[in-house]
C-alpha cells in the first residue's frame, strides 16, 4: 500500500481485477454478455485524477478506441469499469485503460509539482524580501547628533 507522501510522486495504476466483485453467473448461459469489472487502483485517487478518470476526455478515449460503451467510475480504491466483459479487457480494453489512467494521473502529479515549485518559489521571495528588510532595519541607528553650543 502507498502512503500519502509515495501518492504526491508515484502515478496511479490499476493492479487487478476484484474476481469476487464479478457476476456469479459468469460463464453460465444466463450470464448477461457485459457487466460492470471492478479493478483495484495502486493508491487512493486524489481529487483530480478522479475527476478525470470520470470525465468526457477519458470516455472520447475509450470511444476513440473503440470501446464507445464502456463507462470508467472511481469508487474509493476501486476503478469500476461499467458495460464491459473480462473478454473485451484481455483483447485490448484494459491496455486503453491503463493508457487513459497514466495518463491523467501524470498530468495531475506534474501539476501539483508546478504548484509545489511556485510555492516553494513564493516562500524563498517572500523570506529573501524579509531578510533584506530587517538587514535594512538593523542598520537604522538612533543616535544623537553631535550639536554645537552657541
Amino acid at each position: 500500500m502507498t502512503n500519502t507522501s509515495e501518492a504526491a510522486t508515484v502515478p496511479l495504476a490499476l493492479t487487478s481485477v476484484v474476481a469476487s466483485g464479478l457476476p456469479s453467473d459468469l460463464g453460465t448461459p444466463q450470464a448477461a454478455k457485459f457487466y460492470d469489472v471492478p479493478a483495484v487502483f495502486n493508491r487512493r485517487p486524489d481529487a483530480a485524477e478522479t475527476t478525470g478518470i470520470r470525465g468526457a476526455d477519458g470516455h472520447a478515449q475509450l470511444a476513440a478506441a473503440g470501446y464507445p460503451d464502456v463507462s470508467l467510475d472511481v469508487q474509493d480504491r476501486r476503478l469500476v469499469i461499467g458495460h464491459t466483459n473480462l473478454d473485451q479487457l484481455e483483447r485490448g480494453l484494459s491496455g486503453a485503460i491503463a493508457t487513459i489512467v497514466d495518463t491523467i494521473s501524470r498530468a495531475s502529479l506534474l501539476e501539483k509539482e508546478v504548484a509545489r515549485d511556485a510555492a516553494r518559489a513564493d516562500f524563498d521571495d517572500r523570506t529573501a524580501r524579509a531578510q533584506d528588510v530587517t538587514r535594512a532595519a538593523s542598520r537604522i541607528h538612533f543616535v544623537p547628533q553631535a550639536t554645537t553650543v552657541r
